[in-house]
């Protein structure tokens, strides 16, 4: 990186649907522009859940369908605009703009940045990201890892230079959250469990649901997301008489401001918004020790970590929440350090550095 300060941004991420690349691609772009710079947001497809969180002063591109039409759109575009730095947002999004920006042949600066880790990527180009890492991480200027944990990884797993990664989190929008006055308004709440992502194996759901099967029978279990598990885990909630109930991709800061604790189960996670998020909400956080949330809680300082897959350790530590919510002060704290300007003043000095 050259040292010159950065006055326009493209953030190019695949769409703009349910899931934490997206939001986090939708929220960076918002705090560039909030930040005072342009920014052209390039998507393949422009519609989903989160295109409402992208501020009105961010420009938004929709590129050709096909990975190939795609790359030749970003690449004209590119050539076109000459922007600053183009930010790649997760694995597709980073090869694709890597092979977009040697067709544009221009003076931008060439950011990538890896999400999650290379044994759960979907789609051939994910996976052929992180085969191609070592190559990847050497053509662009630098390489953003979201976690200590997955810059490890894609090193040690992947043979990605380590002098090129930096580690900046996931920017969140804690000021969305509606967190409880006190601990003693927190304890009020009726006895409720939420989590939150895409109903998928790897989110540890169906585990969620066996352990809250030890909870009393006034407890509630909200999951809120959407994918191919659906059918499985609503089938496992039937067994509840309407204790645990599935209400699809919603707004989860509402049922953030309802609920006395919050549950992540994943097997692998190289961030974890939802913790952060969580925090932001004054909720106890139970979470199984699956990388990303182990440095979000500082190994178990502002949350339970449990190991992924110990269904009996999982209800010990979601019994224990319940029956004693603790003060929300310290993760509302915790949460602050994710706080999208501050994450947004982490990539600009990265860009300017």
């Amino acid at each position: 990186m050259t040292g010159r300060r950065t006055r326009s941004v493209a953030v190019y991420v695949h769409g703009l649907g349910p899931g934490g690349a997206e939001r986090t691609a939708a929220v960076l772009a918002s705090g560039f522009h909030e930040a005072g710079l342009a920014v052209t947001l390039l998507v393949d497809d422009p519609v989903g859940e989160n295109a409402g969180l992208v501020a009105p002063g961010v420009g938004v591109v929709p590129l050709p369908g096909g990975h190939a039409a795609s790359v030749r759109g970003l690449a004209r575009w590119l050539a076109r605009e000459r922007p600053d730095v183009a930010l790649a947002i997760d694995a597709t999004a980073d090869l694709k703009l890597v092979l977009a920006s040697r067709l544009a042949r221009g003076p931008t600066r060439i950011v990538l940045s890896f999400h999650g880790h290379g044994g759960i990527v979907r789609g051939r180009l994910g996976r052929a990201a992180y085969r191609l890492a070592p190559l990847l991480v050497r053509a662009a200027d630098r390489t953003v890892c979201v976690s200590e944990d997955l810059a490890r990884h894609l090193a040690r797993d992947f043979h990605a230079p380590a002098s090129r990664l930096a580690t900046i989190p996931n920017p969140i929008s804690v000021e969305c959250a509606h967190p409880p006055r006190d601990a003693a308004d927190l304890a009020r709440r009726p006895p409720g469990i939420v989590a939150v992502g895409r109903l998928v194996p790897e989110k540890g759901f169906a585990g969620l649901i066996e352990a809250f099967a030890r909870c009393p029978p006034d407890t509630r279990l909200s999951i809120l997301g959407e994918g191919p598990e659906r059918g499985a885990l609503e089938a496992m909630a039937a067994r509840y008489g309407g204790r645990v109930s599935l209400p699809g991709y919603d707004d989860p800061w509402v049922a953030y401001a309802t609920a006395r604790v919050f549950a992540l189960t994943s097997t692998s996670e190289a961030f974890g918004n939802v913790v952060v998020e969580a925090l932001a909400s004054g909720l106890p956080v139970v979470a199984t020790a699956c990388g990303g949330p182990e440095d979000i809680l500082a190994g178990g300082h502002y949350g339970r970590l449990v190991p992924p897959g110990d269904g009996a350790a999982l209800a010990a530590a979601l019994l224990a929440a319940l029956a004693d919510p603790g003060d929300p002060a310290p993760r509302l704290a915790r949460a602050a350090l994710y706080a999208r300007a501050r994450i947004t003043e982490a990539y600009l000095a990265l860009f300017d550095g």
